[in-house]
């Protein structure tokens, strides 16, 4: 526990999970070999560098030993908070000492294995409570087409002084479903595990290619690459058009908007697919483009980035804009080093780690940076990544590779044991999957969707600003609720 703690002290939690010894059918308690937490941890060198190169920054893991119960490290580290708060309503495990141990996912449900055999309570969801503040409970059902997650606000007047956030509506026990899949049909699933495909079904091929020793083709590994920018790009262009929306800045959503609806429609004809789905595989990816088509969405990407570009300089100078923007929402560098967060919303607190800096495929590569912490820096990082992100697309599809776009599988045999896990840089920011292959067929798998690691931000971010301030708070952190409710 020493060397986790120095470890979590100077650098950052990628993911901690429950391992269930290989072959182990029971969730909670498992006969034979005893289960074992698993803290993956990145270097300290990853947290305030904006240093481009590969491989940069070392992966320690550390193992401790799963019994009835493990000390809580939440409350020094509180990028823990959520995962051992998982790892308690999951698995029975208690976090001795946690600050405030509740369900996370299953909002009525604790464990209580003296109470009745099958270790469940049912229990009122303990809110939160601020004596002499009023509350204002919003949600689940909210008046707009978007998921269901509950907030709760203590405020004086209209000043928010603590929010609560409720989620799991969306918990459809993904990382079970996946369990005994063969590889096409756990692909599909990783597909639709989280709100950005394309970055899920690259994780999951990529861990499973390590774990299978699959030496990827170059053409396939820049096709990649065109894909996952592809999907950041509309994926930040729609943020920012909501976010226009949100304020009333309704011609420059609009124009914004535009731009990310016709850069869908290239990503269709590439894939066959507005969202890029059965594009890729296990060993490559499951499309080609020939010269004449290369050429064309390459023009056509050159106008949409000039079009992007004129829109965005812009909004975001608008005087509007600055007045709505700046200076809300503000969360600190120290306050986002010390929930873990990843992704643009880490980057526009100063936290400059990117994971593209350790991909060969985009050296030469800088983070997007701003110190702000606000909602206006939020803006300007996304829209900063839209124009790194098309640069990006042009050399990728200016310097195409020649050759194959797959390779079959080093298959393994009956019974054989593999693992290994990938990290992605997905719009939303890291995404990190572990994957155990029992033969050709997943036998475990852990997913964190950068959304998990990033919605208590948000509870920061409030603090002191208005209740009408909380919708453009809310969409500048680009949160998803189904990635985080996996």
């Amino acid at each position: 526990m020493v060397a986790l703690k120095q470890a979590l002290g100077s650098g950052r939690l990628v993911a901690l999970w429950y391992d269930l010894p290989p072959g182990a059918r029971s969730l909670l308690r498992p006969e034979g070999d005893r289960p074992h937490l698993r803290y993956l941890v990145e270097g300290s060198e990853a947290l305030l560098s904006s240093h481009s190169g590969v491989g940069a920054f070392p992966l320690q893991e550390f193992r401790v030993e799963a019994q009835e119960s493990f000390p809580s490290l939440a409350e020094e580290f509180p990028a823990l908070d959520w995962f051992e708060r998982e790892l308690w309503e999951d698995h029975g495990l208690v976090p001795e000492g946690h600050p405030s141990l509740k369900p996370l996912r299953n909002h009525h449900s604790v464990y209580s294995r003296q109470a009745v055999p099958k270790g469940i309570v049912r229990l009122p969801y303990p809110f939160d409570r601020v004596e002499g503040l009023h509350e204002v409970p919003v949600g689940p059902v909210h008046a707009g087409i978007i998921e269901p997650g509950h907030f709760r606000f203590s405020v004086l007047g209209e000043r928010i002084l603590h929010l609560e956030i409720r989620l799991g509506y969306q918990h459809r026990g993904v990382e079970q479903l996946f369990q005994g899949k063969s590889l096409e049909q756990a692909l599909l699933l990783a597909e639709r595990a989280g709100g950005e495909p394309v970055a899920h079904a690259l994780a999951f091929c990529q861990a499973v290619e390590a774990a299978l020793g699959v030496e990827v083709p170059p053409r396939a590994r820049w096709l990649r690459g065109v894909l996952l920018e592809l999907e950041r790009l509309f994926g930040h262009l729609g943020h920012l058009a909501g976010l226009f929306t949100d304020i009333g800045y309704a011609y420059a959503a609009t124009q914004v908007g535009k731009v990310r609806a016709l850069l869908q429609g290239q990503l269709e004809r590439l894939t066959g697919h507005r969202y890029g789905r059965n594009a890729l595989t296990v060993g490559g990816v499951g499309f080609d483009i020939d010269p004449e088509t290369q050429v064309e969405v390459r023009g056509a990407l050159a106008k949409l980035a000039a079009e992007a570009e004129t829109h965005l300089a812009a909004a975001l100078k608008h005087p509007m804009v600055l007045d709505r923007l700046r200076y809300v929402g503000t969360l600190t560098q120290a306050q986002a080093r010390w929930l873990g967060l990843v992704g643009p919303a880490a980057r526009a607190s100063g936290l400059g780690r990117d994971l593209r800096q350790d991909d060969a495929l985009y050296q030469p590569f800088t983070p997007v940076v701003r110190s702000g912490g606000d909602v206006l820096a939020r803006a300007q990082v996304y829209a900063e990544e839209v124009r790194q992100g098309f640069v990006y697309l042009d050399r990728f599809l200016g310097e195409l590779p020649a050759g194959a776009v797959r390779v079959n599988g080093a298959w393994l045999k009956e019974g054989e044991l593999r693992e290994a896990h990938s990290r992605v840089e997905a719009g939303r920011g890291e995404l990190f999957y572990w994957v155990r292959l029992r033969g050709n067929r997943v036998e475990r798998v852990k997913i964190v969707d950068p959304s998990f690691k990033n919605w208590r931000a948000l509870e920061l971010a409030v603090r002191g600003m208005g209740l009408p301030d909380f919708p453009i708070i809310n969409k500048s952190f680009d949160l998803s609720y189904a990635g985080c409710d996996l």
